[in-house]
């Protein structure tokens, strides 16, 4: 495996956006999933993926591992989703230098990135999310947000302290001032017939106590009634956080039990 570290993409402001770009040792072009970590939109860090950079490398997949503008200042959004986007762009663009294969481009994402890795595939074609589009093969997606205004609503319910919960600092807004504001962030408001050529893999934690299973499982059957090819696997013993802080390499662990599918899926499909 060949790690090329701070690759920049883009930059949100006057702050470089970088990516960790892994590579198998045998030649390329190889097929690429551009990674987004999670982190509630506020804590992202690409090296929260590196276990699975290498352990995807070494199964002959490229993992470009990025962090994208945070909402520790205030609004993320849609320039976060406009990141995940952006890095799959360079890597369109330097395909031959960086040894990947433009036409075999996927996504990963974990919790906020899987988030925001959904609205990469689905979302294109929105005005707030311009440039060149990319066609992306395959998702996929672990303990992911999929409807804002369900995921507020719950965190309300936990009694979070006013002007900490993050999907409003994330949007800027509660949905109760701009409801179409969580509509536009929702990844399971753009499910669409004309997007279903995108091979989806959802995976989820049922003791997630952060994000409610019920994300996965409404966003894994709206996506059957669009006729999307979708494959569902739920970690009956799982709960959050686990699949950027587990041994990918072993058996024993969520992650390691979800790796041997995740491998299986993206040989089919990316």
């Amino acid at each position: 495996m060949t790690l090329r570290s701070d690759i920049v993409f883009g930059a949100a402001g006057s702050a470089e956006l970088k990516g960790d770009l892994y590579l198998p040792d045998a030649p390329g072009p190889h097929p690429v999933l551009v990674a987004a970590p999670g982190g509630a939109w506020l804590r992202n860090d690409k090296a929260q993926l590196a276990r699975w950079g290498k352990h995807l490398a070494a199964q002959g997949y490229a993992v470009f591992a990025i962090d994208y503008r945070r909402s520790t200042n205030g609004k993320s959004f849609p320039g976060n989703v406009q990141d995940v986007v952006e890095a799959a762009r360079l890597l369109k663009r330097e395909a031959a230098s960086l040894g990947v294969d433009a036409d075999r481009i996927g996504l990963l994402g974990a919790s906020a990135g899987a988030h925001l890795t959904a609205l990469a595939a689905l979302a294109q074609g929105q005005p707030w999310l311009y440039g060149e589009t990319v066609q992306f093969k395959t998702l996929v997606a672990v303990y992911g947000v999929y409807d804002l205004f369900a995921h507020w609503q719950a965190d309300l319910d936990k009694n979070a302290a006013l002007g900490t919960d993050p999907t409003h600092r994330m949007l800027g807004v509660d949905p109760y001032e701009d409801p179409q504001a969580y509509v536009a962030a929702s990844p399971l408001r753009h499910v669409r017939y004309d997007r279903n050529a995108l091979k989806v893999l959802v995976i989820w934690g049922q003791n997630d106590h952060d994000i409610a299973p019920a994300q996965s499982e409404a966003f894994a059957r709206a996506l059957r009634q669009a006729r999307f090819f979708v494959r569902t696997l739920p970690v009956p013993d799982a709960g959050h956080f686990w699949f950027s802080e587990e041994e990918v390499d072993t058996p024993h662990t969520a992650a390691g039990r979800v790796a041997p599918a995740i491998v299986r899926f993206l040989d089919k499909h990316l």
